[in-house]
């Protein structure tokens, strides 16, 4: 008996030896990420004649893109990325994989204002005429043209910081145009800043056929050159070249790479395995991000294809605060609304707020609180990453961006740039391809 136990692990052993493992795998550029910047960036590398590889931990390429198809009419709802600032990047990507893109105009449908935790909802209100911004609009404009490197999206100040970056953006709005948020200016210019105004007045387009049409054509071209559902979990990163060790739900495998790109959030918790040196872990710990989901309701008791925006009747701002649901929007197919849940860390409580405010808004509007669910559910971790004001002041972006090129690897996407795809794909553009060809 002794004998045949070890025959059978003699045996089992040699089977084991058997299979040949994984080969390694060499290319030009390493790119960890195919979300928004990750893909476009394989895609511009690929069009040049380098060898790329693509690690992505989900099932698909394009990150924040979220493509919900009904099955009762196959109309797409996007209730992530929903459009696009028309810039020569965003044209020439789409036009790359023959997507066609609509001028996205504003909502035909009726909005209301309702307070989501009490279901009040405010009389009367209606659009603001957009005519009646054109002034304040050319004023912030004016105040804000002059960062440049902000203008375009970057992080890119010089030092010293301009102190008016640093203090509440209702002190910098108030120099000339009025009041607003307690956020940092440098923050809130990120976010609402020249291209956001400019793009906002040429007009914003997206895929009548759905975003994430772009990024399955982009899978295709890419073909076996992305590895799906998989994660770097170590690698030696050298001045003369980078190796990863890369684990997906089959095998792992070992990449060498004359050249890294890194295109997810940079904090010091997705990069730990990248054998970050002292100073890169001193300053990819200082981020911190906002929580953000995003989700399709179905089912619910609130007027179909309407609108509805959250305020808070109790906040002299009407803002609401955090954690809180932004809004429930119609994009047009019956049935269906979708919502943003903003500064809730846990998945399961944001989704429970989601459907808390929808039976709130529904009883509200109709005299019933229905039994709304969720149709999709998505979250988009490590997003508006910030760092304390201090650190701005003292060169954080100095130094992170000082941080490019470091033993042959490159980062681009959220915290480089303004998180909106355009802006990062023009900051790829300008700032990292030339060093990776």
């Amino acid at each position: 008996m002794h004998f045949h136990h070890l025959s059978l692990w003699a045996l089992a052993a040699s089977s084991v030896q058997a299979v040949p493992p994984a080969p390694e795998i060499n290319v030009d550029v390493l790119i960890i990420g195919g979300g928004a910047t990750g893909a476009y960036a394989a895609t511009q590398l690929r069009d040049q004649g380098k060898k790329v590889l693509v690690v992505e931990s989900d099932t698909k390429l394009g990150g924040h893109v979220d493509t919900f198809i009904d099955p009762a009419t196959g109309a797409p709802i996007d209730y992530g990325v929903q459009a696009y600032i028309l810039n020569n990047q965003t044209q020439s990507f789409f036009d790359r994989f023959n997507v066609a893109l609509n001028a996205s105009t504003q909502s035909p449908f009726p909005s209301k204002l309702v307070d989501f935790k009490t279901g009040s909802v405010v009389p009367n209100a209606t659009a603001t005429d957009i005519l009646t911004l054109i002034g304040p609009i050319v004023d912030y404009i004016t105040a804000v043209t002059p960062y440049t490197g902000i203008a375009q999206g970057y992080y890119d100040i010089p030092q010293p910081v301009d102190p008016q970056l640093l203090e509440p953006f209702s002190k910098f709005f108030a120099h000339g145009v009025g009041n607003l948020f307690e956020t940092p200016t440098i923050y809130v210019l990120q976010n609402f800043g020249l291209p956001h105004i400019l793009g906002l007045a040429a007009g914003y387009v997206y895929s009548p056929a759905g975003n994430q049409l772009l990024y399955d054509r982009v899978a295709d071209f890419l073909g076996k050159d992305v590895l799906y559902s998989s994660r770097v979990v170590s690698s030696t990163r050298t001045t003369s070249g980078v190796t990863a060790v890369v684990k997906g739900a089959c095998s792992t495998r070992t990449v060498r790479a004359t050249k890294l790109l890194i295109t997810i959030p940079p904090t010091r918790k997705n990069l730990a395995v990248f054998n970050l040196d002292n100073n890169e872990k001193k300053i990819f710990d200082q981020f911190n991000g906002i929580p953000y989901h995003v989700g399709i309701i179905r089912k619910s008791s609130m007027t179909d294809l309407t609108n509805f925006y959250n305020v808070d009747l109790q906040s002299p701002t009407l803002l609401p605060s955090s954690p809180f649901v932004f809004r429930f929007e119609t994009v047009g197919v019956p049935g269906y609304q979708t919502v943003k849940v903003i500064g809730e860390p846990s998945n399961a409580k944001a989704r429970t707020l989601a459907l808390t405010a929808a039976k709130t808004v529904g009883n509200a509007v109709s005299g019933t609180p229905g039994n709304p669910s969720t149709a999709a559910w998505g979250q988009h971790k490590d997003l508006g990453l910030q760092v304390p004001i201090n650190a701005v002041a003292d060169g954080f972006y100095t130094k992170l961006y000082a941080l490019q090129g470091g033993r042959s690897t490159w980062f681009t996407g959220n915290a480089w740039c303004s998180d909106y795809s355009p802006l990062l794909w023009a900051y790829t553009d300008e700032r990292i391809l030339p060093n990776l060809l």
